[in-house]
């Protein structure tokens, strides 16, 4: 992800498109915002919101760490999910369109026990 401090403009501009401006920067829970889009690379992020907060003249306090540190980790609890059902797809030659479809409701542990198992999940 791409990302860069534009003075002129007082923002922060992310991946080309997506412009936060300094004075709204701490208006919304940006980490866990962006956290949910999937062009967002999450340390990229902490990295161009410490600049921007640093240009517009605020203060980095342990709240901002926080927010993020909960946006990163459930940003990761997310993609587990996600790995561990492509995989499981995968192993048992699930269309992985049908579980798209389905939103990869089969729950991650169930996955993992088929996967140690063995099982024949094909019609599961």
């Amino acid at each position: 992800m791409k990302w860069e401090v534009c003075e002129g403009s007082k923002g922060l501009l992310l991946d080309g498109n997506y412009f936060i401006r300094f004075d709204g920067l701490t208006d919304v829970d940006w980490f866990r915002h962006l956290s949910d889009k999937d062009w967002v690379d999450m340390s990229a992020l902490l990295l161009a919101f410490v600049a921007a907060y640093d240009a517009a003249g605020l203060q980095l306090d342990e709240d901002f760490f926080d927010r993020y540190k909960k946006a990163f980790f459930a940003r990761a609890e997310d993609d587990y999910v996600v790995a561990v059902n492509d995989v499981w797809a995968k192993t048992f030659g699930v269309d992985k369109i049908l579980v798209s479809v389905y939103g990869h409701c089969r729950p991650t542990k169930v996955c993992i026990f088929d996967m140690i198992a063995g099982s024949d999940c094909r019609n599961a």
